[in-house]
């Protein structure tokens, strides 16, 4: 198995023995809460993280191997099952922890030392557990270095239509693969489910590029990051994700945001003019929002989302970009505001288009999520197109690749409101991120962006 290569802004120095001790342990802890409780992996990464002292590069560490294992979890529980003497699912959650971020370094890190690997488990077993479950830890993980799994390749098992095995490998819920594969075919599936088990780049947009981008390009390559210009989108750069880049002086001073570029087509579909009303109906955390108030120079832009908390984000990033935005706390659903020229509906979703940003999300949607996400996604367009003067635009987005919460709840929309209609996104943004339908639809294994969906509609003057 192709491991993959840790960078050295987070590689383990053989000095800091100790250190490393602390960042693995933190990462079993990080999972163990993920796993018990409630809240989302990068909530509790940040939680722990704005509250240790480790180095920057140890928490780089900490934040690859906890969503690693996140992302790998089913096939690393499958392969540990065969090393461990008991029922491993009934193991305690923490000795799974330990033994998950041990075989996940074993198998994908490279520049740690087997044997290091295998030495750290045992010692956090043996601090949390005593001697006999450290005993354990180390027989399972070196039988699984002397017997690594034999996983059979994922189309021999599409072939045998065995999707519970192919889940376990590809490390994804079964419904989820056979949905994928009643959509797209095999090829296709294959393909997301690998996009989606890859460390994503981050994305970062220049803010007033024509003043900037000089600026924020240059303390970029001071800092040895190497930065990939978007096809189609020149704003947009692709970076490395393991570097701190919001620790740059032209991050703090506004000059560059981390935003995707997929999110960023939205604005421009949407073609803000100056002095316009516009409202954003689910604005937080205010990237799509912030884009709209530069793009379109003295407008009103109105940011309303139903969390006070999250509201408190949109207001510091705005502060950070220099743009004037106003903030709402409300129901998307009820909003009642001034008749506006635009507004964006960025609805509330499944999020399969970002299951490799959102590496605990696979394990969190089901099924059942999707027709109650539709129901509500109809509610808020149908409040929004209240909104509106005539004449005006409606930008319904998405970030899920699944049909029935993108063109479906659009066909729905434009059945219900035969006074709007579709304007083809292909009028506003490269072409190459649309369908054949006049929708923005991307895919990342076919785009390098993140999964999302967005359209253009115009309602009758």
């Amino acid at each position: 198995m192709n491991k993959l290569p840790m960078p050295d802004a987070i590689t383990p120095k053989p000095s800091a023995g100790s250190r490393r001790l602390t960042a693995r342990g933190l990462v079993c802890k990080i999972l163990t809460e993920a796993e018990t409780g409630q809240a989302y992996l990068d909530q509790i990464l940040e939680k722990h993280l704005s509250r240790t002292r480790l180095p920057e590069r140890d928490k780089a560490l900490v934040t690859a191997i906890a969503n690693g294992v996140t992302r790998r979890r089913s096939r690393l529980d499958a392969e540990l099952s065969q090393h461990f003497q008991k029922n491993f699912t009934g193991a305690r959650p923490l000795l799974k922890n330990i033994l998950r971020s041990a075989l996940f370094q074993l198998r994908y890190l490279d520049r740690v030392p087997s044997y290091a690997v295998v030495n750290e488990a045992v010692s956090l077993a043996r601090a949390q557990f005593g001697e006999g479950l450290a005993r354990l830890c180390n027989a399972v993980l070196r039988s699984a270095l002397r017997e690594p799994y034999d996983w059979p390749a994922p189309e021999r098992l599409l072939a045998a239509d065995d999707f519970q095995r192919l889940a376990q490998a590809l490390s994804y819920p079964e419904w989820l693969l056979r949905r994928w594969h009643e959509l797209y075919g095999s090829a296709e599936m294959l393909a997301l489910a690998e996009v989606f088990n890859q460390i994503p780049e981050l994305t970062i947009r220049l803010v007033r590029p024509e003043l900037h981008r000089e600026i924020v390009l240059a303390e970029l390559g001071a800092a040895s990051v190497q930065a990939r210009a978007i096809d189609g989108l020149p704003h947009f750069y692709h970076v490395p994700s393991q570097h701190h880049i919001a620790a740059l002086e032209s991050f703090k001073a506004g000059a560059f945001t981390m935003q995707d570029a997929s999110a960023g087509l939205v604005a421009h579909l949407a073609a803000p003019a100056p002095g316009e009303t516009i409202i954003d109906l689910c604005a937080a955390p205010g990237g799509k929002a912030l884009h709209l108030a530069e793009l379109a120079p003295n407008a009103r832009v109105i940011a309303v989302d139903q969390s006070p908390k999250r509201l408190r984000l949109v207001q510091e990033a705005a502060q950070r970009l220099h743009c004037e935005i106003e903030l709402i706390a409300a129901d998307a659903r009820t909003f009642s505001g001034p008749a506006a020229d635009l507004v964006l509906v960025d609805a509330p979703c499944s999020g399969l288009g970002v299951l490799g940003k959102r590496s605990d999300l696979r394990w969190r949607r089901r099924p059942e999520d999707i027709p109650q996400l539709v129901a509500l996604q109809k509610e808020i367009l149908q409040n929004a197109a209240t909104l509106l003067k005539p004449g005006g635009r409606l930008i319904y987005s998405t970030c899920t690749t699944e049909p029935a919460e993108n063109q479906g709840v659009v066909t729905w929309f434009l059945e219900q409101y035969p006074n709007f209609y579709l304007q083809p996104a292909q009028q506003f943004i490269p072409a190459r991120f649309c369908d054949a339908a006049g929708f923005v639809a991307t895919f990342p294994h076919r785009h390098g962006v993140d999964g999302s969906f967005a359209a253009h509609l115009k309602k009758l003057s």
